[in-house]
């Protein structure tokens, strides 16, 4: 085990898992239940230490449950890890021979908490920080031997463009933390996708291949650099009425050699259902003079119908 090999040798190790709390959804083994944000359409994400279900979206919180709400089960099942899951794990692994650091925007929300976790981490002979991307940035440490990305593919499988590229900084950023001491160190990459583009050259540090696979690949699907995209966003308490106004925006956005795709349906927000349309063009003046007076002529009936628009060019 590579954290063994850090404990022998009075090291340092940072264990990157970009997801917070302790598990990512909860369920009922009885009937299946499965508990979601009444405001937003995903499920509630536990978090043991405080005892409570959380939504990283809306910020919507509610007691952890000992049973089930619906059929009365208490066989309630934990699905997945986050970074409070993986802490517990290390400490029960090496209790008190290897001090274990976490960093992530529970464990350090408060002032001053995040320079006094650095500042313990730094002062230690040995230990491991283990925390979401915010591991990753910036930090100097030259005793740090051995630098872990656990679920690397989660940010592979995110519906972006831009997934390929997100991998790809985030495993160099943390190998960026990693050997910086005059006795070097290594990184692992817990992967199912080995032979993805971004993760293999990720492993061997090589931006110069990876940026011009990226290019591209972007050229080829006329994605930024060699486009812009313009995301608009219909959202309404009422499914039906936020569909209804971007199926008119769609008819009224015709700028010359744009593709506007969509209207497709978004996760419900905060309470309101959402409808987006996403706008691919060359020429981005013109069409953004087209979405404008689309909007425009849409705004009576948006507004009758309780629905708001919100346009952003390059969401990206």
């Amino acid at each position: 085990m590579a954290l063994a090999d850090v404990r022998a040798a009075g090291t340092k190790a940072i264990v990157l898992l970009n997801r917070r709390g302790w598990s990512n959804f909860l369920s009922c083994r009885g009937c299946g239940h499965v508990w979601m944000c009444p405001n937003c359409e995903v499920a509630l994400v536990l978090h043991r230490a405080r005892g409570f279900l959380a939504c990283h979206h809306c910020g919507h919180r509610r007691r952890a449950p000992n049973r089930c709400e619906e059929c009365g089960s208490v066989a309630v099942a934990r699905h997945g890890a986050g970074t409070e899951s993986v802490e517990q794990d290390l400490r029960e692994a090496f209790g008190s021979e290897l001090p274990v650091f976490r960093l992530d925007a529970d464990a350090v929300a408060g002032k001053g908490r995040l320079e006094q976790t650095l500042t313990r981490f730094e002062a230690a002979s040995a230990g491991v920080l283990v925390g979401t991307q915010m591991v990753a940035k910036g930090h100097d440490f030259a005793d740090v031997a051995l630098g872990v990305v656990l679920d690397a593919d989660q940010t592979l499988r995110f519906p972006d463009f831009r997934a390929e590229e997100r991998t790809f900084a985030l495993v160099t950023q943390l190998a960026g933390r990693v050997g910086r001491g005059e006795d070097g160190g290594r990184v692992l990459v817990q992967t199912l996708a080995p032979d993805a583009e971004s993760i293999r050259l990720a492993s061997r540090h090589d931006a110069d291949a990876f940026l011009a696979a990226e290019l591209r690949r972007r050229q080829a699907l006329a994605y930024p650099p060699y486009g812009t995209l313009i995301r608009v966003v219909c959202a309404s308490p009422d499914p039906s009425d936020a569909l209804e106004v971007a199926r008119c925006l769609h008819g009224l956005i015709v700028p010359s050699g744009a593709t506007v795709l969509g209207p497709a349906p978004l996760f419900r927000l905060r309470g309101r259902s959402r409808s987006q349309l996403v706008i691919k063009c060359q020429d981005r003046l013109p069409t953004l003079r087209a979405v404008g007076a689309a909007v425009d002529a849409c705004a009576g009936d948006a507004a009758r119908r309780g629905v708001s628009v919100s346009v952003d060019p390059d969401p990206q």
